[in-house]
């Protein structure tokens, strides 16, 4: 049979354009955007997603709170529902319930039943709850009737430790890693699905991130890391203060200078102690010698003059508001005053940033345009 070029051609375009089509799916699906929650004047519940508001509730909800991809929420019928993906899901009534979220998990607490939300799925951790930690990719909780230490991650939960006795202790966890001594004081540390055997003496104190734990030895007081499944000594004499993020470690020496150890390397990045320093992901920020500064991926930004009234961190993005009141956004790269109008509040979900007027209207700023 004779095919005509220009059929074939056409023919072509269409099989490209489909292909092009489905790849783009592909890709997306396993990605969830960032959204951001906010209330308009009736207290009428909306998100904003891909540049877009989205009104979820036609009545006033009792609380809201919005990360990742989620907007988990109190109705006016006091029920706890989430927003996740274009849905919305009802995890029942909110009497008793607390709720968190991360960048990829939703846990809630009801009585004493601890359940996550993870990406449309709701699964029961455990009816008996005594204690937990939320990180962005998982949720180490243990029972009250039993001694076990447990996982949940990627839909799965995990047993990491029976005869877990007493209080939490050396108990710390970050986005992929569980640091814990168990009742016979070893030191132990879960990384990527496997368990290493640490130490025999409980740690002085711990600080977990992502691919990496920082400790004070329990018997020497030198400052460890464990990286790359080594144990390396950064400092030994214990420090001031340590902080742990993505593939790094912040801490102030005994002699107040100020270092960062960070993808295998360590450096001094001042001789002497910052006023303040928080780490988020692959961020560092702090204020020394008059100036709001940030450390992330290799480069030094000064941020402002001033020292922050208060700062919200998420993925490499920083929000803060300078003494006089004016609201300030660092993103890919740049800074930006964003407003000098009054406001009563503002939150950060990567890069969206919400702030609400002192007349009650909730404004969004994202990728330099208002909404």
């Amino acid at each position: 049979m004779m095919i005509s070029l220009s059929h074939f051609l056409l023919s072509l375009r269409k099989t490209i354009f489909l292909g092009i089509v489905l790849l783009w799916s592909t890709v997306c699906s396993g990605q969830s955007s960032f959204v951001q929650a906010y209330r308009d004047f009736r207290g009428y519940l909306f998100v904003f997603e891909n540049g877009a508001p989205r009104q979820l509730e036609s009545q006033a909800v009792s609380s809201f709170k919005s990360k990742g991809p989620y907007v988990a929420y109190v109705t006016s019928g006091n029920n706890l529902k989430v927003y996740y993906n274009t849905e919305v899901f009802d995890l029942g009534d909110a009497t008793n319930t607390s709720y968190e979220i991360s960048n990829e998990l939703l846990i809630y607490k009801r009585d004493e039943v601890l359940g996550v939300f993870d990406k449309g799925k709701t699964t029961r951790l455990t009816y008996f709850i005594q204690d937990y930690i939320l990180t962005d990719k998982m949720v180490v909780f243990r029972d009250q009737n039993q001694g076990v230490l447990r996982t949940y991650s990627n839909g799965e939960i995990q047993d990491l430790e029976y005869t877990l006795i007493g209080a939490l202790g050396t108990f710390a966890a970050g986005e992929n890693t569980v640091a814990y001594t168990n009742s016979s004081n070893y030191f132990k540390i879960f990384h990527e699905g496997e368990t290493f055997e640490i130490d025999n003496i409980n740690p002085v104190s711990v600080s977990a991130g992502k691919n990496i734990v920082a400790y004070v030895d329990g018997s020497e007081r030198t400052l460890k890391v464990f990286y790359n499944n080594k144990i390396l000594t950064l400092e030994q004499i214990t420090p001031l203060s340590f902080l742990s993020g993505d593939d790094l470690v912040a801490y102030v020496t005994d002699e107040n200078s100020f270092k960062l150890f960070a993808d295998g390397k360590l450096m001094k990045a001042e001789s002497y102690k910052p006023d303040f320093y928080a780490v988020k992901d692959r961020s560092v920020l702090f204020f020394i010698d008059s100036k709001l500064q940030l450390l992330q991926n290799g480069m030094r930004y000064e941020l402002d003059n001033f020292m922050p009234k208060s700062y919200k961190m998420s993925e490499d993005n920083i929000a803060w508001v300078d003494p006089a009141n004016r609201l300030h956004l660092f993103s890919n790269g740049k800074s930006k005053q964003v407003t000098t109008e009054l406001f009563t509040d503002y939150d950060l979900n990567g890069e969206i940033l919400r702030y609400t007027t002192a007349e009650g209207t909730s404004t969004i700023y994202y990728q330099g345009k208002f909404y």
